[in-house]
C-alpha cells in the first residue's frame, strides 16, 4: 500500500462520517421521537438536539471550506424539527462531504481561510485544519448520543475506522 495522504485522510474520514452517522440514525430511528427528544442531561439537553446541532456545524463548516462563507452559528437552532427531514439532510450533508473531499488535489491544502469563530475572534487558519474539525466534531458529539443510547440498554456497534466496510484505500 503507499503512503497516505492529507487527501487520503480525508477521503477515509468522509467515508468514516458517512457510515457512522448512518449507523447513528438507524439507531435513533428505533428509539422513538419521544425517546429522541427526551431532555438527558447532554450539552445540547437531547439526542434530538445534537443532531440538530452537528447538521448545522457541519454545514457551516462546509461552506467555510468551499467558499469561506458559512451559516451564523445558532449553538441551539434547529435545522430541522422532524427527524426524518433531519435524516434526509444528514444523508445528503454527507454525500455532499465525501464529494468534497473526492474533488480536491493536494492544492487545496495550500489554502487559508478567514472566518470568525463562535467565540468571536476572526481567525485565517488552514484549510486542512477545518477537515480535521469536521470529523473531531463529529466523533466528539456522536460519542454523547452513543452514551445515551448505551445508557438505554442499545448497542451501537463497531466505530474502528479500519473495520469500516469499504474502506477508500
Amino acid at each position: 500500500m503507499a503512503r497516505m495522504t492529507f487527501d487520503d485522510y480525508g477521503r477515509v474520514m468522509a467515508r468514516y462520517n458517512s457510515w457512522q452517522n448512518d449507523a447513528m440514525f438507524t439507531l435513533c430511528a428505533e428509539i422513538g421521537d419521544e425517546e429522541r427528544r427526551r431532555d438527558r442531561g447532554m450539552f445540547f439537553g437531547s439526542i434530538h438536539a445534537t443532531l440538530n446541532h452537528l447538521v448545522h456545524i457541519d454545514v457551516r463548516i462546509l461552506g467555510i471550506m468551499k467558499t469561506g462563507d458559512a451559516p451564523v452559528y445558532d449553538a441551539h437552532g434547529t435545522v430541522a424539527d422532524d427527524f426524518a427531514t433531519l435524516h434526509r439532510i444528514r444523508r445528503d450533508l454527507d454525500c455532499d462531504i465525501e464529494a468534497f473531499v473526492a474533488s480536491n488535489d493536494h492544492d487545496w491544502q495550500d489554502g487559508f481561510r478567514e472566518f470568525t469563530g463562535v467565540d468571536g475572534i476572526t481567525r485565517k487558519l488552514p484549510r486542512p485544519l477545518f477537515l480535521i474539525q469536521f470529523f473531531n466534531h463529529q466523533t466528539h458529539h456522536r460519542s454523547q448520543i452513543t452514551s445515551e443510547l448505551h445508557k438505554m440498554g442499545i448497542d451501537y456497534g463497531i466505530t474502528d475506522v479500519p473495520l469500516m466496510p469499504d474502506l477508500p484505500l
